[in-house]
């Protein structure tokens, strides 16, 4: 629903479609803009939009774009305190980061972007690293977008190669001066979660560096339950 640009048909789900427009790259839009990108005429968006800075969910600027609101941080700070796999995550991601002293990261499928639910703040030396709660067209290529595709995709050879693997390595696919790896994270029961990735300078990371930081993952992850590498 929604990805052929057509109205989705329920008033919720016309709200839900609004808000899903909204990205690191376009944090604020106007009514033409939303009406454009949703499919929804003016008048429909403009009502929804209406309800949602009500409820805090968007706010109005003084230009007369929409930006979300700070409901949406209330939600975030819920979700960090509930969700299960995230807090049990936390601990493997910053010993990961602390044994390769790379940064580490923990991204997620959202339709067609990645988005980052987990990130250690130990090696922040570069300022494109996305942020918890950021993120990124998968069509923008990395590591964990090609990972997530593998198992979340369409199959393809490559993609086939990427779960037989257990891993895809990147480099400069987003930017040409950092090399990554990303490894699958499965919960105990086999059920596939997202992309764990390890990214640094090129220059100084070999393939061989990279594939040797997935048996950190492998074990770290384990410590919490969790499973990664080749799909069972």
């Amino acid at each position: 629903m929604g990805k052929d640009n057509t109205a989705p048909p329920g008033v919720l789900e016309r709200a839900l479609w609004l808000m899903s427009q909204f990205s690191m790259k376009r944090p604020r839009l106007q009514l033409r803009e939303l009406a454009e990108l949703s499919g929804l005429d003016k008048a429909t968006a403009l009502r929804a939009l209406r309800t949602l800075v009500e409820w805090g969910y968007l706010e109005r600027n003084s230009d007369g774009s929409y930006s979300p609101g700070p409901a949406n941080l209330r939600m975030a700070s819920i979700f960090k305190a509930t969700s299960n796999f995230i807090s049990r995550l936390e601990v493997p991601i910053a010993s990961i980061s602390k044994q390769v002293k790379q940064t580490t990261s923990f991204f997620v499928r959202s339709n067609e972007e990645r988005v980052c639910l987990a990130r250690d703040h130990a090696y922040q030396d570069f300022r494109y690293f996305i942020e918890v709660g950021g993120s990124v067209p998968l069509s923008e290529g990395g590591a964990a977008a090609q990972l997530l595709l593998a198992f979340t995709g369409p199959d393809t050879e490559r993609r086939a190669k990427t779960r037989a693997d257990g891993y895809y390595i990147s480099r400069g696919e987003r930017n040409k001066h950092f090399a990554s790896i990303a490894v699958p994270l499965f919960e105990s029961d086999g059920t596939f979660l997202g992309a764990v990735t390890i990214t640094g300078l090129g220059v100084e990371l070999t393939d061989e560096d990279l594939i040797g930081f997935t048996r950190i993952v492998h074990k770290e992850v384990a410590t919490a339950g969790f499973l990664s590498g080749q799909a069972s």
